[in-house]
């Protein structure tokens, strides 16, 4: 029954939350102006994130005991969005950024009992922990690049903590982290109703980069407590686009931190001439991916293997579609 509140408390406030936050921001010029990398036109109230975070985080410590591994987490969440929140109205140096999220990522892992290994053994200790902090900086710095189309971010963020949870469930058991991933399921889906094309609000990155740490330390935690194989698939397809993507972009001698319009998900976005229809496949390999998760738990190698064909399969059609807004350009031409 606590579990079916937590997510339509969740729910509910972030509707509410966010609505009075786009008001008060549209009130103060908090919007991100559009330009030549923008999947948008005009400007658009940013920052609608802070709203999402403040709903789950609310709700949950209304609903769930804290334990300590909270008190890792969400002071780490919290610096972190704060840092976010005052680069979303004034850059702030790279270095700062870069350590709050390195500063998050060992905060995390510190959270994980050191008799117990993340990578399941497959590695001597300080490795293990040192990969799992690189993986969660890389998962923050690339959840923040997927954010770039209306409802994308949001998507993800219900299927990685909604997964967590569903996959828990079906292996009987219950994670201290359990009443979070909940309410940040139920916030994030309050919140698209706000984010979904043509969006009213973005979550900017007080919101992508929090919500980026916060998903990625519930799949170290899925990892640690039941399956490497369910933590690796459930956020597959957010991690397959940005990996390639940034490697293609390396192979070509392109600047990798500079802002630009080519991740799969974004010339997709352009050849089809919609978010929405892009955002909608996403989900549906999203629904897959955890269901697959589930199955990774009795087969691990058989879901993942699986899993990397879904994700393929979305892939080599926003690919597909991708191509043809070239080849309406050329045409145009």
């Amino acid at each position: 029954m606590t579990a079916v509140l937590t997510v339509l408390l969740s729910f509910v406030a972030s509707v509410v939350t966010t609505h009075v936050f786009i008001r008060l921001a549209d009130q103060q010029g908090v919007v991100a102006e559009a330009d030549h990398r923008s999947m948008h036109k005009g400007a658009t109230v940013t920052g609608g994130g802070l709203a999402l975070l403040a709903a789950a985080f609310a709700v949950f410590v209304s609903l769930w005991p804290l334990e300590s591994v909270h008190r890792y987490l969400l002071p780490a969440a919290a610096i972190v969005a704060v840092v976010s929140f005052v680069d979303d109205l004034k850059p702030v140096p790279q270095w700062i950024r870069f350590g709050a999220h390195i500063g998050a990522a060992i905060a995390a892992v510190a959270s994980v009992h050191y008799a117990q290994m993340i990578f399941q053994g497959y590695l001597p200790f300080w490795i293990d922990r040192a990969v799992a902090v690189f993986a969660l900086v890389w998962f923050i710095n690339l959840f923040n690049f997927m954010d770039g189309i209306d409802g994308i971010a949001g998507i993800e963020t219900v299927a990685i903590a909604g997964g967590f949870a569903i996959v828990m469930a079906a292996a009987g058991m219950m994670s201290p982290l359990t009443g979070l991933a909940l309410a940040l399921a139920g916030a994030a889906g309050g919140f698209l109703l706000w984010n979904w094309h043509p969006a009213r609000v973005f979550m900017g990155d007080v919101g992508s980069v929090p919500l980026g740490f916060l998903c990625g330390t519930l799949m170290i935690w899925l990892a640690v407590k039941l399956s490497l194989a369910a933590a690796l698939i459930l956020p597959l397809y957010f991690v397959a686009d940005a990996t390639i993507t940034i490697l293609k972009r390396l192979f070509r001698g392109e600047k990798i931190w500079e802002p630009h319009r080519s991740h799969f998900y974004q010339r997709s976005a352009r050849g089809v001439g919609s978010h929405a229809v892009v955002v909608r496949r996403v989900a549906l390999c999203n629904a897959v991916l955890t269901g697959l998760a589930v199955l990774a738990l009795s087969m691990p190698v058989a879901a993942f293997f699986v899993a990397a064909l879904s994700v393929a399969l979305l892939l080599g059609w926003m690919e597909f579609a991708g191509a043809k807004e070239f080849a309406n350009e050329a045409g145009a031409q």
